[in-house]
Order: C-alpha cells, then sequence, then structure tokens
C-alpha cells in the first residue's frame, strides 16, 4: 500500500470469507422468510416453490 493511503488493509482470507459467506446467509435468509409465509398461509401442503419465490423476490428487493 501506497505511504499515506488512508485505506484499510483487508487480507485475501478475510475478502475470500465474506465473497463466499454472502450467498450462503441470503439462501438462509430466503429459507427463513419462505417458512414464514408456509406458516402464515396455514401451513398447508403444495406451496413450497411459489412460498420460495415469494421469499426470493421479497429478500432481494
Amino acid at each position: 500500500m501506497a505511504k499515506g493511503s488512508n485505506k484499510a488493509e483487508v487480507s485475501v482470507p478475510d475478502y475470500i470469507a465474506e465473497v463466499v459467506s454472502a450467498p450462503e446467509e441470503n439462501k438462509e435468509e430466503i429459507r427463513l422468510a419462505a417458512y414464514y409465509l408456509w406458516e402464515s398461509n396455514g401451513r398447508q401442503n403444495g406451496s413450497d416453490v411459489e412460498d420460495w419465490i415469494e421469499a426470493e423476490e421479497f429478500v432481494k428487493g
């Protein structure tokens, strides 16, 4: 890093951990949202795909 630079140093392992964990965290948020949708809709069987798609749209904004 250049002398006098104000940028924080980020090690490669930290950066890789952030990149790898971000999709997993997103998938977990979608899973939880789909579960709560399923519960709020009376735990009906056969709505898993619709609940997942709705949860994806909600989480991804």
